[in-house]
């Protein structure tokens, strides 16, 4: 291994960054140069010798303070490369400069984290490989899913596809406040990684027999994963199986072939369950907190309660 080098965002050769990500045996949507622009611009990176490994670094300054953060709708970064080694892992993590002075920066599935001084909180994320028939995923489904589905289709719900992002965006401007903090400028963000990839992206609706909305998503391609990125379900959907429906749609549509379906998380218990019960599986992932502000600017920025929470399950 020869040199990490740290580079400022107009260093990084975005040509040569994304022939890392593409032909990196964990290369994930997120890490490709125009995601990163979009959700989390002006970011910087680690880059071993020409490219041959990189790690993202999503930066900024407050209050005369630079540190790591976790860009909204990106699940996972980390370090993407091939044959990425525990030994080569704690060597990105001590280029890091010393100028940041708090990290919180969550790794893909194939980075395995050890840093002294810092936090690591066990994630999962959930998976389905869809190479098998539909008949043979179908009866992966759990009763309940299938329950959800014959309701949606018995009250008269239809799917459509390729509808407007602006459909989806009035969903989840109207439900994302509910459960989480929704940062300034997030849907403008989400509209530029939108056109970034809407030629490697397919978008579903469930419209009740009236014709109103009910669920939506929108699903990002990049090499063998499809994301299920952007869903927006009204309150009212859960009572018509409408986001059952739209999933088992995209399986149907998708079955056969060898994609793996991202469904970008969930620690929400009852989301996971949710996801399992389609017949997907834990792809365990983890977060770094670190925490190195002097005393008493330390104090002001203790583990979030939701790493607690995890940590104390």
């Amino acid at each position: 291994m020869k040199s990490i080098q740290y580079l400022l965002h107009q260093q990084i050769n975005k040509t040569k960054w994304d022939d890392c990500i593409n032909n990196a045996s964990n290369g994930l949507l997120y890490a490709c140069s125009g995601y990163l622009d979009s959700m989390a611009p002006q970011w910087n990176a680690l880059v071993l010798n020409d490219y041959d490994m990189v790690m993202p670094l999503p930066c900024r300054k407050k209050a005369g303070i630079n540190y790591l953060f976790q860009p909204s709708i990106t699940p996972a970064l980390g370090i993407f490369g091939n044959d990425i080694t525990q030994e080569i892992g704690i060597a990105f993590l001590n280029a890091i400069p010393k100028q940041f002075k708090l990290w919180d920066l969550s790794f893909n599935s194939s980075n395995k984290i050890e840093y002294t001084g810092g936090t690591i909180v066990a994630r999962n994320n959930y998976v389905l490989n869809l190479n098998d028939s539909y008949d043979q995923l179908q009866q992966k489904y759990s009763e309940n899913i299938h329950r959800n589905i014959a309701k949606a289709v018995k009250s008269g719900c239809v799917v459509q596809k390729d509808i407007s992002f602006d459909y989806v965006t009035a969903i989840c401007k109207k439900e994302f406040p509910k459960f989480t903090q929704v940062e300034d400028g997030l849907f403008e963000m989400l509209h530029k990684v939108y056109k970034t990839y809407k030629v490697h992206s397919k978008v579903y609706g469930v419209f009740s027999k009236e014709g109103t909305l009910l669920a939506s998503a929108i699903f990002l391609f990049f090499k063998n994963r499809a994301y299920y990125w952007l869903v927006g379900n009204t309150t009212e959907s859960k009572q018509y199986g409408a986001s059952s429906l739209l999933i088992d749609s995209f399986i149907k549509e998708h079955a056969g072939t060898n994609l793996l379906l991202d469904f970008e998380g969930s620690d929400t218990a009852s989301v996971a369950d949710f996801y399992k019960k389609f017949g997907a599986v834990a792809e365990p992932y983890s977060t770094l907190y670190l925490n190195k502000l002097p005393f008493p600017f330390s104090l002001l920025k203790p583990l979030p309660e939701h790493y607690r929470l995890l940590i104390s399950k």
